[in-house]
């Protein structure tokens, strides 16, 4: 039985695939096993990983159904004492996997650790993303995911037995459902040296974001009422104001603003300038211009697409 299981889900990614398995490859020790839960991929994805880990365990879905599917079956097929999570886009760092497992050696009471992150954007640039653990990680995960929840936790596997796997209702949010429902039960810690590289994509289909948005919050509204109300304004307020700015990404500027009207009703005094966006995203629609896009894209640290 390996040490640690290494969980990859992945769809039509043979043209990056490598350079994920290639920073497995660069972290010292050899008790891992590689897992892949294959999303129905048509493009060569499960030849590019036979070429570098011919003994990787495969859980190959029938028809595309998500990374929480894909993730689901993978854990099913894994047998380590400990699982990590790693996208098939992204690379881990040298001595990520040795300092996360010597932190939940000497905590026993802690059943995961996440690292700080490099963020690489498409043209290149690069962007630290240190952070600091609050008091209460339950809390602070309702309104947002500092820690990339995809590619830098490692958890106990016994979290299964409490919290269980993955949500495949949520094609988007479902890493971030996922490390909430955790910390609700857990202790849980993020190292702050940037111990991974992730790598920036296009923006989440935005049906999926709107769909997910809305489960997300239904699944969690009474845990956000436990801090209070205002608490829960500005949480639901957050989240619209995420499904909005993924809209105007793919520039469906009308579904965008009916979001940021959820945003601003939730929470009038959260971010009084939101409400620009709505002359804005007319210019853009009227003369085909990219303001918002841009202006989004500045806010967010993003490339502009």
């Amino acid at each position: 039985m390996p040490r640690l299981s290494i969980i990859i889900p992945t769809y039509n990614r043979a043209h990056c695939i490598g350079r994920a398995l290639d920073s497995i490859r660069q972290q010292v020790g050899g008790d891992f096993e590689v897992v892949l839960g294959d999303d129905a991929s048509t493009d060569g994805t499960l030849d590019a990983v036979q070429r570098i880990f011919c003994d990787a365990k495969v859980a190959k879905l029938a028809v595309n159904s998500g990374a929480a599917a894909a993730r689901n079956a993978a854990m099913q097929l894994a047998t380590g004492e400990f699982l990590a999570f790693l996208d098939s886009d992204d690379e881990w760092l040298d001595g990520k996997i040795v300092a996360q497992l010597a932190y939940l050696e000497s905590n026993p009471n802690v059943v995961g650790c996440a690292t700080s992150h490099i963020y690489v954007l498409r043209d290149g640039r690069r962007r630290e993303v240190i952070v600091e653990n609050p008091s209460n990680w339950s809390v602070r995960l309702q309104s947002g995911q500092p820690f990339h929840g995809a590619s830098t936790p490692v958890v106990r596997r016994n979290v299964l037995e409490s919290v269980g796997m993955q949500d495949e209702s949520l094609r988007v949010l479902e890493d971030w459902d996922w490390m909430l429902r955790i910390t609700q039960k857990h202790q849980f810690h993020v190292l702050p040296e940037p111990r991974a590289l992730i790598h920036e994509n296009a923006p989440s289909n935005a049906n999926f974001t709107y769909l997910s948005t809305k489960r997300f919050l239904a699944k969690h509204g009474a845990i956000f009422l436990t801090k209070g109300k205002a608490h829960e304004r500005n949480v639901i307020s957050q989240h619209w104001e995420n499904a909005a700015r993924c809209f105007f990404r793919h520039s469906r500027n009308a579904e965008g603003c009916r979001c940021l009207w959820k945003s601003i009703k939730a929470n009038p005094v959260r971010m009084p300038v939101l409400a620009t966006a709505w002359p804005i995203a007319g210019i853009d629609s009227l003369f085909g211009t990219r303001f918002l896009r841009k202006i989004i894209a500045a806010r967010s640290g993003l490339s502009i697409v």
